[in-house]
């Protein structure tokens, strides 16, 4: 039976791109994907204000997921705004790639590099992984300092230099894993997994979107979800 995950990007700019980056999944003929981004909330997702702010509409989209009868929801940014909220307020699985992506990166070594956006956001990567028990697995937080808007029109240059920053996370901070730290690096942990093969690096470029998406489709495919407290109607 094809299972329907929901992406929820927690801002307002428009992506229509965003389900390429699940092309090609060895399961994608059991899998139905959809798209929805936000109406009101931030421009993107860059900060811990960002975050608060788009919560409650993230909350709403994983709600409204629900009653359209979506089996699970992955929230479209490693910060997982509203993830924990959402996870309050309905009976299906909702995914954070911050989270997941951690869990997997621990998994595949012993040390794992983030390479993502601006240094503003380290603050939220450091709190996750002591959050989620990875911290000392943590070998590393680098940043490219491009903006989530200007990733579009920024590509080469984005991609060379999360090469950079993840040839210093390997060689100066002892990394055996690398996760990209923004879910909006559309089309680059191939690219970037090339580029360090090149410089002699083989190691795990963990994509966290699609790795994600895997994890949920595991989920509902064994009957799995979060505890859910089910509220009394007023």
């Amino acid at each position: 039976m094809t299972k329907h995950i929901r992406i929820v990007t927690p801002h307002t700019t428009p992506r229509p791109t965003k389900l390429d980056e699940l092309i090609g999944l060895d399961v994608e003929a059991s899998i139905t994907f959809s798209h929805v981004g936000l109406t009101a909330g931030p421009k993107s997702v860059e900060s811990v204000y960002d975050e608060a702010l788009a919560a409650p509409y993230v909350v709403e989209r994983c709600i409204e997921a629900e009653r359209d009868g979506v089996d699970a929801v992955i929230v479209d940014c490693m910060g997982d705004p509203g993830v924990d909220a959402a996870r309050d307020m309905v009976a299906i699985p909702v995914l954070g790639p911050g989270e997941t992506s951690m869990h997997v990166a621990s998994m595949l070594g012993h040390r794992y590099g983030v390479v993502t956006i601006s240094d503003r956001v380290r603050p939220i990567f450091e709190k996750h992984a002591r959050v989620h028990g990875t911290y000392e697995n943590l070998a590393c937080v680098r940043s490219v300092d491009i903006s989530v808007l200007a990733i579009a029109h920024e590509h080469d240059r984005l991609v060379e230099a999360l090469i950079e920053q993840s040839t210093a996370a390997i060689t100066n901070d002892k990394a055996d894993v690398i996760l990209l730290g923004c879910t909006g690096f559309l089309g680059i942990s191939e690219k970037l997994k090339e580029g360090l093969e090149r410089r002699g690096f083989i190691v795990p470029v963990i994509n966290p979107l699609r790795t994600t998406a895997m994890i949920a489709y595991a989920m509902v495919s064994v009957g799995l979800a979060h505890r859910f407290n089910e509220r009394e109607s007023s």
